[in-house]
């Protein structure tokens, strides 16, 4: 189910934005107040500023996203009961405009900072140049926070739980929109990617709304590690929606930093480890990929 116009209208934006979630909302009877909060493109000056205020650089579907609409907010109301609003229930996707893409402080700081894999969790490490700015705020629970480690990388999106504890949720801001829309903007969908498991009012929403997108009887890691395969082996026809971000409106910048994903490095980095690790021995430092191959060069010599 695509969603591509030609010309890009404010409504054809948001239709194509939400990959038509609202009619599909529509069709639940239980489903009431639907709520489209538009706003207005931020200038390109105006990022820019923000840029430089903050002394990082926006990637480009950051970047395009506000320079279409300065957040974004979609809600609805799931009513449990007839007439009564008190046993009703909110879901929504949220963005936060860009003044309110705030810096947040008051975490910990480690001298190696990166991103290290504890069994199937990654393990996200911050340093002196660190930078975090929160996307969306859970109430009470959390944030959704856009994660800059240093420079040199790319950001990535994560949640910050009200301990101060952080897990990933998606490589770049587009798969979270995807994964927003996908999970329907349910009330805390993102603390199925923690440890401590989304409330048990939303997984009552879950069951009712939409009950094949979180199994009981499955890690939601396995769904992911899933989904990953089916990217690898090219099965497209069974990939969820993609946002075309060709709606978006595009500033091009004159130089752009030569930076890759953190998440990609760790990656990389694992698989070069596990290739020349003892299987038996337990691993507990990550090798650079260019140490390993000057490492593997010398051998060869």
């Amino acid at each position: 189910m695509d969603f591509v116009v030609d010309r890009v209208s404010e409504d054809s934006f948001f239709e194509n934005l939400l990959l038509g979630l609202p009619k599909i909302l529509e069709e639940f009877p239980c489903i009431t107040e639907l709520h489209l909060n538009r706003s207005l493109p931020v200038q390109h000056n105006i990022i820019c500023a923000w840029e430089q205020k903050h002394s990082v650089l926006l990637p480009e579907d950051v970047r395009s996203f506000y320079g279409s609409t300065d957040g974004f907010l979609f809600s609805y109301k799931y009513v449990l009961a007839d007439d009564s609003n008190q046993c009703a229930m909110k879901g929504k996707l949220e963005v936060n405009c860009l003044n309110d893409l705030i810096q947040i402080n008051g975490y910990e700081i480690s001298t190696i900072p990166g991103v290290n894999m504890d069994g199937e969790r990654y393990v996200l490490k911050l340093g002196a140049e660190s930078k975090i700015f929160i996307l969306e705020t859970l109430e009470r629970l959390g944030k959704v926070v856009l994660v800059y480690i240093n420079s040199r990388y790319f950001p990535n999106i994560w949640i910050q739980t009200e301990n101060s504890e952080f897990y990933f949720l998606s490589d770049d801001f587009t798969t979270y929109l995807r994964m927003s829309i996908h999970h329907m903007g349910i009330p805390f969908w993102q603390f199925a990617y923690t440890e401590c498991g989304i409330p048990d009012s939303s997984k009552m929403l879950f069951r009712l709304m939409a009950p094949s997108i979180i199994p009981t009887d499955e890690k939601i890691e396995d769904g992911r590690k899933e989904m990953e395969k089916l990217r690898n082996q090219g099965n497209s026809e069974n990939i969820p929606n993609k946002i075309d971000v060709g709606i978006f409106r595009t500033y091009y910048r004159t130089s752009a930093p030569n930076a890759s994903s953190i998440i990609e490095q760790t990656n990389s980095t694992i698989i070069s480890k596990k290739k020349t690790t003892n299987k038996a021995r337990h691993l507990t430092t990550l090798i650079k990929k260019s140490q390993f191959r000057k490492q593997l060069d010398a051998n060869s010599h």
